[in-house]
C-alpha cells in the first residue's frame, strides 16, 4: 500500500571523533599522476576522494565493463557466439579469435575481461544486440538508467572516438553496478584461465596486475589508448568494507590506484550508523486498533568514515497512516548525510500488524467503559 510522505523530521547528528581537522580530504597529499580519479565506497556509492571526477574523458578498455553488464543481463552464458569477419579483424588488444569460430558467451566474457579482447567485444555486441550499432544503443540506454549521465559510448571496446567518453564518477557508478553480478566478480578476479575450443587451447592472463600486487584486490578492468592514457577501474576489500577506485589519464595506473586504495583503507574505518529493528520514529494510525505504530529500520547501515566526519540523518515519514498496516510494511525512510552530503538511505518499516477497527471493536470498547462505570 502506497503511503504519502508528508513530513520531514531532523533527528540526529554526531561526530565520529573529536578532531574535525581531518574531516576534509586533502587530494594534494595523494600526489597522483592521473588526470582524474575517484575513490568510492562500493556499498553506499559515497565518494570518498575525487579529482576532476566529472570531466569527460576517454575511457579505453574500461568500456568493457558495460559490455559485460549487457551480456550478463541479456545473454545466456551457455549460448554459442559466432565470430564474424568484422569481429576477427578489429585491431588493438585481442583474444585472437578467428572468423567463423564459435565459443560460449561465458568464454567470450573471459576473453573480453582478462586479455581485454576487442575482438571478443565486437563478437559479444553482435551476439547480444544483433549488430554493433544496436548494441551501442543499448550501452547508452543502460548508462542513462544507471545515472551515468556524462557517459556516451560509440563502440563496445573503447578504441578512441570523439563520441566515446565518460567521467571517473560515472565509471565508478557503472563498476558498482557490475559488481552485483556473481559471474562478473568471478571473471574479473581470475588471474589466468584456459579456454578450450576442441583441440585448440588458449591460455589467457588478466591484465590487472593489482590482483598479484595489492592485498585484497579482486577486480576490475584496465584500459589504454593513446588519447585515454592508462586507465584502471579497481576494487579491493579490507577491514570489512570494499572500495572502488577509478583513475583516468594516468602514466602509471597501477601505482596511482594502489595509492588511492591505500589512502582509503588507511584513513577510513567501518562504523555502524543505523541499527536493524531499532526504533526511529512513530506515526499516528487512523482507523486502527492501535493509535500509533513504531517505525523501525529495515536493515543496518555501516559506512566507512574518517575521523571528524559529522553524521546526521533525517526521518522522512507520514504524520498519519491508515489501517490496516502490516508488519514490515515500508512506511518511511531514513536519509543519512555525512558533513551535509547525502551518503545513503534505508527504509523504515512498521514494527507490527495493526488491523482496521471493526464494529465489534467499537462495541467491546463501549462495553468495557460501561462495565467500569457500573462497577464504580
Amino acid at each position: 500500500m502506497a503511503r504519502k510522505l508528508t513530513v520531514v523530521f531532523f533527528v540526529f547528528y554526531f561526530f565520529v571523533a573529536a578532531n574535525v581537522a581531518f574531516a576534509k580530504t586533502d587530494n594534494n597529499a595523494l600526489q597522483l599522476g592521473a588526470r582524474a580519479f575517484v575513490l568510492m565506497d562500493a556499498t553506499s556509492g559515497r565518494i570518498l576522494v575525487e579529482k576532476n571526477s566529472e570531466n569527460k574523458m576517454p575511457m579505453a578498455s574500461t568500456t568493457k565493463i558495460m559490455t559485460a553488464i549487457l551480456a550478463l543481463e541479456n545473454g545466456d552464458l551457455n549460448s554459442t557466439v559466432s565470430v564474424s569477419p568484422k569481429a576477427a579483424s578489429v585491431g588493438g588488444s585481442s583474444f585472437y579469435l578467428r572468423s567463423g569460430e564459435s565459443l560460449s558467451l561465458e568464454s567470450m566474457l573471459y576473453g573480453l575481461l582478462l586479455p581485454s579482447g576487442n575482438d571478443a567485444a565486437v563478437a559479444i555486441a553482435e551476439h547480444i544486440g544483433g549488430s554493433q550499432e544496436k548494441f551501442v544503443q543499448m550501452m547508452n540506454k543502460k548508462a542513462l538508467e544507471l545515472g551515468a549521465l556524462n557517459t556516451h559510448f560509440a563502440n563496445p571496446h573503447g578504441m578512441d572516438d570523439p563520441e566515446h567518453y565518460t567521467t571517473a564518477k560515472d565509471l565508478a557508478v557503472i563498476a558498482k553496478h557490475a559488481w552485483n553480478y556473481n559471474k562478473f566478480r568471478e571473471i574479473v578476479q581470475t588471474k589466468t584461465k584456459e579456454i578450450r575450443d576442441g583441440n585448440y587451447v588458449r591460455q589467457i592472463f588478466n591484465t590487472n596486475r593489482l590482483l598479484w600486487q595489492f592485498e585484497g584486490a579482486d577486480g576490475i578492468k584496465t584500459g589504454y589508448t593513446g588519447k585515454a592514457g592508462r586507465c584502471l577501474v579497481a576494487t579491493a576489500s579490507r577491514k570489512g568494507f570494499r572500495l572502488i577506485s577509478v583513475v583516468l589519464g594516468s602514466s602509471d595506473h597501477f601505482k596511482d590506484s594502489q595509492k588511492l586504495l591505500d589512502y582509503g583503507f588507511a584513513n577510513y574505518n567501518l562504523k555502524p550508523i543505523i541499527f536493524k529493528n531499532r526504533f526511529y520514529a512513530t506515526a499516528t494510525v487512523e482507523d486502527g486498533i492501535f493509535n500509533t505504530v513504531d517505525l523501525i529500520a529495515e536493515d543496518s547501515v555501516l559506512l566507512p568514515l574518517k575521523d571528524g566526519e559529522r553524521v546526521s540523518y533525517y526521518v522522512i515519514a507520514p504524520k498519519k497512516v491508515k489501517a490496516p498496516i502490516f508488519k514490515g510494511e515500508r512506511i518511511g525512510q531514513l536519509q543519512i548525510y555525512i558533513d551535509d552530503n547525502y551518503a545513503a538511505s534505508i527504509s523504515l518499516v512498521a514494527s507490527k500488524d495493526i488491523r482496521q477497527k471493526q464494529y465489534y471493536d467499537i462495541f467491546n470498547k463501549l462495553l468495557r467503559f460501561w462495565l467500569r462505570w457500573e462497577l464504580n
